[in-house]
């Protein structure tokens, strides 16, 4: 399924306090990237950079195909998604692009039940011993809520397939907060053997602390942890991951695409892709310094090396590279700018605080360009815009005003208030210079660096201004 001049764009829910929540959608991503499918794969969240309005202009492909990393439709797909991309319907015109909105993960029918029974069947391979499916009950867990019937939907046909393959015993849907509890699982079977797989996207607050709580398995899964199987009054009980970080999730999102409103497939090819847009995307280094190297972004340095490029902290300057760490992927950067130095977990990837003592050796633009936009999401795109005159600031009025759901409420906000708070939360704890009103900075950068920048108050100081207005800490 070659799409040469075609970007990937992969949206996922991401978070200002769960480290985990962010990584499958990064690692699928990675996968895909890896596949050579692609022109272009870029990922973008909701709470995290690359936030969903950055999205499209991370790319300069004339087509994108846009994979909502969710496990049901609903709120965020049907409306927070759209919006922020300004999109119309299956297919749009934004920004000079033709965007192909695509159905989300949760909703690719029989290839989400594959990937579900092989989550199923490994979780007990992985412990070595025996269980017979044909005695065991398999419960499929999710969230549950009054104000969205989409996801128990979903939970409940999936159960209902696998029902009718006649593998286990039973199936059954569970919930967190409706019924069936999954709370109640003793009674809801009498299979001396269960399984419980969660519908999630990724292990994080729901499917690695509350479900084990609800279940008995443990009071604090991080710092107690979890062997597999639990045992219980001659039971047996094994407990997966969350769905969404089993490895398959990659063929689901090409699936989706695959299905979506318009899609047309080029002929196989074993030529790379180096398409018009992927070189657009990637050959900035030559336009974006007018000195020589070595150049400055954010807290990272570029040099010249014999055999390409090299990255490392800017304060790491004088070390040689072989007392540093040496990164070799994107997955190692991951994990590095993931978290500072004291081990926290870094949700404003702007924020003075990217760890010391690495090293990333590459050998061409275009790998400088992909691991910047790790380390510093848009920032490229942003700088090239901005450049040319074209980079557009939203005042925080016309933010606020967008906002819906329990964030409407920063619409009572006034201009010096939010001055005020982008002094306190932005100023000392972000590396962008601000261009929206009425908190708006001057972009003083020297030859040698490309300059952060920020066009639109981000969904972390909407967060904080929710919750200055509530008089409580910033929710997720």
């Amino acid at each position: 399924m070659p799409l040469r001049d075609a970007a990937l764009l992969l949206l996922g829910h991401g978070s200002t306090l769960n480290a985990d929540s962010s990584a499958p959608t990064y690692q699928h991503a990675e996968e895909i990237r890896r596949r050579n499918i692609f022109a272009e794969v870029q990922v973008a969240f909701w709470k995290e950079e690359p936030n969903f309005r950055q999205a499209l202009r991370q790319t300069a492909c004339s087509q994108v195909y846009v994979v909502p990393n969710f496990i049901s439709s609903g709120y965020f797909t049907e409306q927070v998604i759209p919006r922020e991309l300004g999109l119309t319907g299956p297919i749009s015109r934004v920004e000079g692009k033709e965007v192909h909105y695509c159905q989300p993960v949760g909703l690719s029918g029989e290839a989400m039940t594959n990937v579900l029974l092989r989550r199923a069947r490994e979780v007990v391979e992985a412990t070595g011993e025996i269980c017979d499916p044909a005695q065991t009950c398999l419960f499929i867990c999710g969230h549950g809520t009054s104000l969205n019937d989409n996801s128990t939907k979903i939970i409940q046909e999936q159960a209902a397939i696998i029902r009718e393959r006649g593998i286990y015993a039973a199936c059954q849907g569970v919930l967190m907060e409706q019924q069936p509890f999954v709370k109640d699982w003793r009674t809801l079977t009498v299979c001396a053997d269960v399984i419980v797989v969660p519908f999630f996207i990724s292990d994080g607050l729901h499917s690695y602390e509350d479900i084990p709580v609800l279940i008995g398995l443990t009071h604090n899964m991080r710092e107690k942890g979890f062997k597999n199987p639990h045992r219980e009054e001659g039971r047996r009980l094994w407990y997966a991951s969350a769905i969404g970080t089993e490895t398959e999730i990659a063929d689901v999102i090409l699936r989706q695409v695959e299905q979506s409103e318009g899609f047309v497939p080029e002929e196989a090819s074993d030529l790379p892709c180096h398409s018009t847009c992927f070189r657009a995307s990637h050959d900035f280094l030559g336009s974006a310094f007018a000195v020589e190297p070595p150049w400055t972004i954010g807290q990272v340095l570029i040099t010249l090396t014999q055999d390409g490029y090299q990255l490392r902290h800017i304060n790491d300057r004088e070390l040689p590279a072989k007392n540093l760490r040496a990164i070799h992927s994107l997955a190692d950067l991951r994990e590095m700018i993931l978290r500072d130095e004291e081990g926290a977990f870094r949700p404003l990837r702007a924020a003075p605080n990217l760890r010391r003592g690495w090293v990333a050796s590459l050998t061409d633009g275009g790998d400088v360009s992909t691991f910047l936009d790790y380390i510093y999401p848009a920032a490229r795109a942003n700088h090239a815009l901005w450049k040319n005159g074209d980079l557009i600031a939203t005042p925080w009025s016309e933010t606020a005003e967008r906002q819906t759901g329990r964030f409407r409420i920063v619409r009572e906000i006034d201009d010096a208030a939010i001055q005020e708070l982008a002094a306190q939360v932005c100023q000392p704890g972000c590396l962008k210079r601000r261009l929206w009103s009425p908190a708006s900075q001057p972009v003083e950068a020297a030859p040698h660096e490309i300059p952060l920048l920020c066009p639109e108050a981000c969904n972390f100081l909407v967060g904080q201004a929710r919750a200055t207005l509530k008089g409580h800490s910033p929710e997720d």
